[in-house]
């Protein structure tokens, strides 16, 4: 029953991320880049305890470290801001951006008691989340990739909405969140309306704010 709840409350507070910067377009869920141990051992049940299911699960654990220098190196490659400009955003951050930022740590939070948490990293003002969720989100102070779509692109363009944020302030969920969350539902309707999915606002602002390639 316990765990029953944490997946009800985790369906509800995953739509609400959705609301707020770009949806890594959940129509890449499914890739190969999400084969894990757990896709293996769907191919046969009966393996279950066998050794090939311990080398899956070792082959899942150098995954997830490989990630994890990914990560590392893609955070490595943005330029790093001012201590002045640092404190500027994160005050910012407790203040005009404030509704995001909550919502953020509490998405965060869930995450962690779920175990969706599948590595950090912390970058200027900022801190990253590599997630097991399918879809990609800039709350405030968090950016959450998943690790289908973990890319450097990925985080520069969810560094775009953080920017956004900036701007925006208490206005980013419901001017670039609501746009984004319409435009990410039609595009799982529409291939050709998703093919040009960062050719409109707000997507191809974060883009330009963050340096995307």
């Amino acid at each position: 029953m316990k765990r029953a709840a944490l997946f009800a409350v985790e369906l509800i507070l995953c739509s609400i991320p959705l609301l707020a910067g770009l949806p890594s377009l959940p129509v890449h869920a499914g890739s190969p880049a999400d084969s894990s141990a757990d896709s293996l051992d769907a191919v046969n049940p009966l393996v279950a305890g066998s050794a090939y299911q311990d080398a899956s699960e070792v082959r899942y654990t150098a995954t997830t470290a490989e990630k994890a220098h990914d990560l590392a190196t893609m955070v490595s490659n943005i330029a790093p801001v001012s201590q002045g400009t640092r404190v500027r955003r994160n005050i910012a951050q407790a203040s005009f951006c404030l509704p995001q930022n909550v919502l953020g740590t509490l998405y965060y939070g869930l995450l962690q008691l779920t175990g969706n948490v599948v590595g950090t990293a912390d970058m200027n003002e900022v801190k990253i989340i590599v997630t097991g969720t399918p879809f990609g989100v800039s709350l405030g102070r968090y950016i959450f990739v998943s690790t289908s779509l973990q890319t450097e692109n990925t985080v520069r363009h969810e560094y775009g909405h953080t920017m956004q944020g900036y701007k925006h302030g208490p206005f980013y969920l419901p001017f670039e969140g609501v746009v984004s969350f319409v435009q990410a539902a039609i595009s799982l309707i529409s291939p050709s309306f998703a093919n040009r999915y960062f050719d409109r606002w707000p997507e191809n602002e974060a883009n330009e704010l963050s340096g995307v390639t």
